[in-house]
């Protein structure tokens, strides 16, 4: 666990309900901020549950992991998994407004990242769309690079999807 300031704590997301909060987390916020429909919360959802399951089957260090940013509740949320034997994919990077501004994103990310870097991964990559100005700046900020984007429609939006790499 790593402590942040004001009493949040990063942590595994292994506590019954962390799942359907960041699942929730994820549909609300999204649907609110970027007119997405369920199926970005669904889509979150069965990802996580992938995760989980897989976690069952080969151990807890095998696919990936998430963690949760928690006050007494479940702030904010990212993933990491598994793509390759030297590839990881950054995932499920979401962080409530009233919890933004106090460096819980940025400890989020160094947490995913400290994980890639002890799996000696060679890269990290994610998918976002574009108008995600604080996310994409601690991307920014952590050496992301935009290496693919193309107009999607995609939980019931029209997009400019993105992929950015990070060579480790």
């Amino acid at each position: 666990m790593t402590a942040t300031p004001n009493t949040v704590t990063i942590r595994d997301a292994t506590r019954p309900g962390d799942l359907g909060a960041v699942a929730a987390l994820h549909g609300v916020l999204y649907s609110r901020e970027y007119g997405m429909d369920a199926t970005m919360e669904a889509t979150v959802a069965a990802g996580m549950a992938e995760l989980v399951l897989a976690r069952a089957r080969e151990g807890d260090d095998g696919p990936g992991r998430l963690w949760v940013a928690d006050d007494g509740r479940v702030l904010g949320a990212v993933g990491l998994t598994r793509e390759q034997d030297d590839l990881m994919r950054l995932r499920w990077v979401i962080l409530d407004p009233a919890a933004r501004g106090r460096g819980i994103g940025r400890a989020l990310l160094t947490t995913a990242l400290a994980e890639a870097r002890r799996r000696a991964a060679a890269g990290v990559y994610l998918w976002t769309i574009a108008g995600l100005p604080a996310s994409r700046h601690l991307y920014d900020e952590a050496g992301f690079t935009l290496t693919e984007e193309h107009p999607t429609r995609s939980w019931g939006i029209d997009a400019v999807e993105q992929r950015l790499d990070l060579k480790l």
